[in-house]
């Protein structure tokens, strides 16, 4: 068995379950200053927006070698993400889709299930965001 310093003592690795093959990886309350909607307003000034972030990825090689390089790069999932809300667009919906696109084109990426959030949309009312989810 392996030993492995954490620190203050020594911790006994053991491998886990080879039977995990996927898992779950997210990323949470990504907060973009971005330009989708159909008003000018929107267009031109932008608004707030979150994205919440569920992948579905493979995860047989990384849980076996504890290694970076055998999961999904969290820094390029965001990248991705990132780069699809500076893109402006009328519809969240729109704009969710095409993050949903660029990160189940990544490696490693099996799924995925993208919550878009409009901040304080402009409505007649109060409201905390209006919102898109999309799984594939």
């Amino acid at each position: 068995m392996e030993k492995r310093k954490t620190g203050h003592r020594e911790a006994s690795l053991r491998l886990p379950d080879a039977r995990i093959k996927e898992g779950i990886l997210s990323l949470e309350g990504m907060r973009f200053h971005a330009f989708h909607g159909c008003f000018e307003k929107e267009q031109t000034e932008g608004g707030e927006f979150l994205v919440d972030l569920r992948l579905r990825c493979g995860t047989a090689a990384c849980i076996q070698s504890d290694a970076l390089e055998d999961t999904v790069d969290l820094q390029e999932v965001y990248r991705a993400v990132r780069d699809e809300m500076a893109v402006p667009s009328r519809l969240i919906e729109h704009a969710a889709a095409r993050i949903l696109d660029a990160v189940c084109a990544l490696p490693g990426v099996l799924g995925a299930k993208v919550k878009l959030s409009k901040c304080n949309p402009p409505l007649e009312g109060p409201c905390q965001a209006s919102s898109v989810t999309l799984c594939r």
